[in-house]
C-alpha cells in the first residue's frame, strides 16, 4: 500500500516523518479531512491552517482548510 504524509501548514510546516499507509488517494483525502475536523475540535485558532497530504515522492496531492 502507499504511504502518504499528513502536514499541517500555517505559515509553518510541521512535518509528518511516519506517513500511514493509504489503500489510495481518496482513502488519503478522508484521513485529511478527518484530521482537520478533529483539530478543529480540539484547537480553537483564528489563524489560516491546512491539512496538506504529501506522497511518498514528496508531491503535495491534496490539502484542506482546518476550520471551526
Amino acid at each position: 500500500m502507499p504511504k502518504y504524509h499528513f502536514e499541517i501548514v500555517d505559515g509553518y510546516k510541521l512535518e509528518d516523518p511516519v506517513g500511514l499507509e493509504c489503500r489510495d488517494e481518496l482513502q488519503a483525502r478522508t484521513v485529511a479531512k478527518d484530521i482537520a475536523r478533529q483539530i478543529a475540535i480540539d484547537i480553537e485558532s483564528t489563524t489560516q491552517r491546512n491539512v496538506v497530504v504529501v506522497d511518498d515522492d514528496g508531491e503535495e496531492i491534496y490539502k484542506t482548510p482546518i476550520t471551526s
